[in-house]
């Protein structure tokens, strides 16, 4: 078992890493409705702060405003995922495609659980240069994570190619 699946497996229950065939679709959700839910909690919470921040500092809650935009996007992105590919059809997929599959799908957890991580650490007693700095890395976060929505999408919907 490759190192990539262990940790999947730890973070998605019920996630097989495309072995069985059968449940390429199944395991394909799985990914994407896991990273959507990170991302909805990472939403409900900015959607807290940025009704204290209005209070406090405008800009910020403007900025907490477009990371809140972002991370509903992105799960958009992942909600409305194509589905009905080749891919998951024939239920054949040659080993490469399904290890550049994994490695995409790992990529994507570890970014959604860096953007959780980041928005719980976004305290509103950090000074406002500070604050502003660690709210733009984290919506920097979400762009690299909406990229490998993208990748992710290609791999799946070019795989009658390869």
């Amino acid at each position: 078992m490759s190192p990539l699946l262990e940790k999947l497996e730890q973070v998605v229950p019920g996630f097989h890493g495309y072995q069985k065939r059968a449940q390429l679709r199944e395991d394909d959700a799985l990914i994407r409705e896991k990273v959507a839910s990170m991302l909805d909690s990472a939403k409900g919470r900015v959607e807290r702060m940025i009704v204290t921040m209005r209070k406090k500092n405008i800009g910020a809650a403007l900025r907490l405003d477009d990371l809140r935009l972002e991370l509903v996007k992105a799960s958009q992105m992942l909600k409305h995922a194509k589905r009905d590919t080749d891919m998951f059809e024939k239920g054949e997929v040659n080993e490469h495609v399904l290890e550049e599959l994994l490695r995409c799908d790992y990529e994507l957890v570890h970014l959604a659980l860096r953007i959780v991580e980041r928005v719980v650490n976004l305290s509103m007693s950090m000074e406002d240069r500070e604050f502003m700095d660690k709210l733009n890395e984290t919506i920097n976060i979400v762009y690299e994570l909406e990229k490998c929505i993208k990748k992710r999408e290609d791999i799946i919907s070019g795989f009658k190619n390869t």
